[in-house]
């Protein structure tokens, strides 16, 4: 993917150390504006509040609540394969600095795990390895690259036209797709699709 420019750089640090910094110690909590779980009190007014709860913050909140929904273990992070492709792509983190971000965040050693397990086959691969084209329905709820909120839910339907996987995320193919109601493009796994 190249070299990040220097504004890249800061803003992939500030997103990943902002996504390690327990509740209690934003900017956000400490003005009011969020509660001890990340979620929104009130709308920021001020300028302050502004600050430090902006649509930059917004996004890591969004992901951050997403990774402390659930007890982490190898299901779950599975299951959010797609939303840490999303921050893979947009800080340009390689896998081991994001197991490394996510053992900190949520204590779960991802090279101590296997993913691949938790999805049983490959139904919807063809021998080479591309996703057939169908409808699919989702099994989880999945951010969209060009906001990072959650408007693909679960049980809505997507479309996917064959091609091989675009990338991966600790081992797993991630493919794109585009979200039935919103035309959104998105990117899912295996394990976030079934018929």
């Amino acid at each position: 993917m190249g070299l990040l420019k220097a504004g890249d750089f800061f803003y992939s640090l500030r997103f990943l150390r902002l996504l390690t910094t327990p509740w209690k110690k934003t900017g956000a909590f400490k003005e009011g504006v969020i509660d001890e779980n990340g979620k929104l009190i009130k709308k920021p007014e001020t300028s302050s509040e502004k600050a430090v709860y902006n649509t930059f913050h917004k996004l890591v909140y969004n992901l951050k609540r997403l990774l402390n929904k659930l007890p982490l273990g190898k299901s779950t992070v599975a299951s959010y394969a797609a939303a840490l492709f999303l921050i893979k792509e947009n800080t340009r983190a390689s896998d081991i600095a994001l197991a490394k971000i996510l053992k900190e965040a949520t204590g779960v050693d991802i090279y101590q795990t296997n993913l691949n397990e938790e999805i049983e086959s490959e139904w919807f691969l063809t021998k080479d390895g591309n996703i057939q084209e169908s409808t699919y329905t989702l099994v989880n709820d999945i951010a969209l690259p060009s906001t990072g909120e959650l408007l693909a839910l679960k049980n809505s339907r997507v479309i996917v036209k064959e091609h091989a996987p675009i990338s991966t995320i600790f081992g797993l193919s991630v493919f794109e797709a585009t979200h039935a109601k919103t035309k959104q493009k998105i990117y899912i796994t295996r394990g976030d699709i079934t018929r």
